[in-house]
């Protein structure tokens, strides 16, 4: 009997482990934020090799809010409109870049000056949670960051 629990054990074993390779974050940054302001932006690569999913939130302790932003052209004109999302999918197989310019993260209601580096805690519908250091950059720091 312990012999056979042993193999189904075993057997088992590799299963979880497979099946743990999720989603994950890669180059997270945040844009130092000007003087006087209160409000930065981070950005990200999501790869998802798992099934469907759908990021619903970042957390930052460093900020009041954060939230998901798209940039996208405005209907009938030649001009670029920002609007906020309450999530955002992520199909198996898929990558989400936030990136300037197009989906990022806005933090608002910043607490002060910020570190070097801030925990950024991303939530997804599968109830995954990533928590990623992110570096806070300048811009032109930023620019040499995204292409190492």
């Amino acid at each position: 009997m312990r012999k056979r629990l042993l193999f189904l054990l075993l057997f088992l074993l590799p299963a979880p482990l497979a099946h743990g390779e999720g989603i994950s974050v890669t180059d997270p940054w945040v844009r130092q934020n000007p003087p006087g302001t209160s409000v930065t932006a981070a950005y990200m690569v999501i790869e998802n090799p798992g099934a469907d999913d759908e990021l619903l939130g970042i957390r930052c302790a460093c900020a009041r809010e954060a939230s998901i932003h798209v940039i996208e052209m405005k209907k009938g004109s030649d001009s670029m409109v920002m609007r906020e999302v309450p999530s955002i999918a992520i199909p198996s197989g898929a990558s989400l870049a936030l990136s300037p310019g197009g989906t990022h993260v806005m933090l608002m209601g910043l607490s002060g000056d910020m570190d070097k580096s801030v925990v950024l805690e991303l939530e997804f519908r599968s109830g995954a949670r990533i928590s990623v250091t992110a570096p806070v950059l300048s811009p032109k720091a930023a620019q040499k960051h995204s292409h190492h």
